[in-house]
């Protein structure tokens, strides 16, 4: 666990480096207007950002400091997993090691419902080891309140249940299959989520659309993409321990009681193939396959050699976290940033630059609105961190801001008598001008680093006169992305 304390204090030390990103001033936004459910996630993690906002102030740090600790239990819960798969304490040393020099180190860094996705994994995952080992079978409860509340932040949960289930029926684990606390664990996962599946049907199932549009922006060589991307997440010079560790839960007499776990992790890859989903969805499993990494590593360790082999580990471990920690963390000052590859492996870095001078430029075409025009002015912008941006960090005087963008859809469109447009964004004008009119170039977004993100190269336009009214032309407006 001091391991896990000790990178909580850094992502915390760092969690002002750069800015906000876009996701996080979204889920601000949306957490000030609670609900059970939203088009592109349900609840949980924007209603934890604006009340962590609330507590701490508008600051990155605010919306950091429940990622830092997530992260800081997923590494004590892997130590607590190679406990549990047999390992002693230098076998569950090496298992948090291993979890700290991997992308879990720089998922802590944000405020995003993949972190938190992380720790649902993590405990549900250690639940059920421990159950596969012998643990008694009421365990299941406790396993289904962690899936269901898990589920009130991501679905993806529903992904590492299929994996858990076929896994089960692979290792022929039927006493387990047919444990009525499971299927009772399973129920009272349903009952937590239930408030999500009831707003989800009431709003014409929003999150499936969401789900197609996800797919549809990858083809087929981004999923054979995913394979090599996991074993970058796993660790640059790290992801042949994953790979041992992995091998170890899927033919190791010694492990043959957690042999679900091997297969869980295989299906939830396969569908994420399937269904061409992002490269992170199945590395929740990622904190059980390391602990069985730090058992594997133990063992090679005791055969001999043990200074060269513990050098060689260091070595790989210390590099692997220093090359994920550049990449992902605020390390490099962002004019610095901008002269590396990294912005291209990680965009996540990128999307935390220039937004206030995103806001400054935003303002500066505001401000020279002639009086009349400012009065009946709307702020539209082409997607939900700029709206976001604008909103959180834009002065009080500044015009109402919208967008079309996932929920921000939801929460427009704007009244009548606002008629005036300032277009932020990227905009095909020839396109949209049905609903906005004309338009003239005001401004071009940059940023001081010369960082190239979503928002770099950006137009500012005053579209003066809107031709249609809002509410024939918002559900034209309104886009899933």
């Amino acid at each position: 666990m001091a391991l896990g304390v000790l990178v909580a204090t850094v992502l915390l030390l760092l969690a002002n480096g750069y800015g906000f990103h876009r996701d996080e001033l979204y889920f601000i936004v949306a957490g000030r207007h609670p609900d059970w459910g939203y088009v592109d996630q349900p609840a949980l993690t924007p209603l934890y950002s604006a009340a962590m906002v609330e507590l701490f102030g508008l600051q990155p740090l605010a919306v950091r400091i429940l990622p830092a600790i997530s992260t800081a239990v997923v590494i004590g819960l892997t130590a607590a997993i190679a406990r549990e798969y047999g390992g002693g304490t230098r076998a569950q040393v090496l298992a948090a090691a291993f979890a700290a020099g991997s992308a879990i180190l720089g998922l802590g860094h944000l405020d995003s419902t993949t972190t938190y996705d992380m720790l649902a994994w993590t405990l549900i995952t250690f639940g059920v080891i421990r159950i596969l080992r012998g643990a008694d079978s009421r365990e299941w409860l406790w396993v289904g309140v962690a899936a269901g509340i898990g589920l009130q932040n991501k679905n993806l949960v529903v992904m590492l249940g299929v994996g858990l289930f076929i896994g089960l029926l692979i290792s022929r684990r039927w006493e387990i299959v047919r444990s009525g606390w499971l299927w009772a664990g399973v129920v009272l996962a349903g009952l937590i989520w239930l408030p999500n599946i009831v707003w989800q049907a009431l709003n014409d199932w929003p999150q499936i659309g969401m789900s197609g549009v996800v797919s549809g922006r990858s083809g087929l060589a981004d999923a054979l993409l995913i394979i090599p991307f996991q074993l970058i997440m796993a660790g640059p010079l790290l992801f042949p321990v994953f790979l041992a560790g992995l091998w170890w839960l899927l033919r190791s007499p010694v492990a043959r009681p957690w042999r679900t776990i091997g297969w869980a992790y295989l299906v939830a890859l396969a569908i994420t193939m399937i269904v061409r989903g992002q490269v992170y969805y199945a590395t929740g499993l990622f904190p059980a396959i390391f602990a069985a990494a730090g058992v594997v590593a133990d063992g090679w360790l005791a055969r001999g050699h043990r200074r060269l082999r513990a050098g060689t580990l260091a070595v790989a471990g210390t590099l692997s976290a220093g090359l994920i920690a550049f990449i992902m963390l605020p390390l490099l000052p962002p004019a610095a940033l901008a002269q590396t590859p990294f912005p291209d492996l990680y965009d996540g870095s990128a999307e935390q630059i220039g937004w206030h001078d995103f806001v400054q430029t935003v303002t500066d075409v505001v401000d020279e609105l002639p009086a009349e025009q400012r009065a009946r002015a709307v702020i539209l912008t082409g997607n939900y961190g700029e709206a976001g941006a604008l909103t959180l960090l834009g002065g009080d005087d500044l015009p109402p801001v919208y967008s079309g963008h996932n929920s921000f859809a939801d929460w427009g469109p704007p009244s009548e008598e606002r008629d005036v447009i300032v277009l932020v964004g990227h905009w095909t004008l020839d396109y949209w001008a049905f609903a906005i009119g004309s338009c003239e170039e005001r401004a071009r977004i940059t940023n001081a680093a010369g960082i190239e993100n979503e928002e770099s190269v950006a137009h500012v336009w005053v579209c003066p006169k809107r031709p249609m009214p809002w509410f024939e032309t918002w559900s034209r407006i309104a886009f899933y992305g």
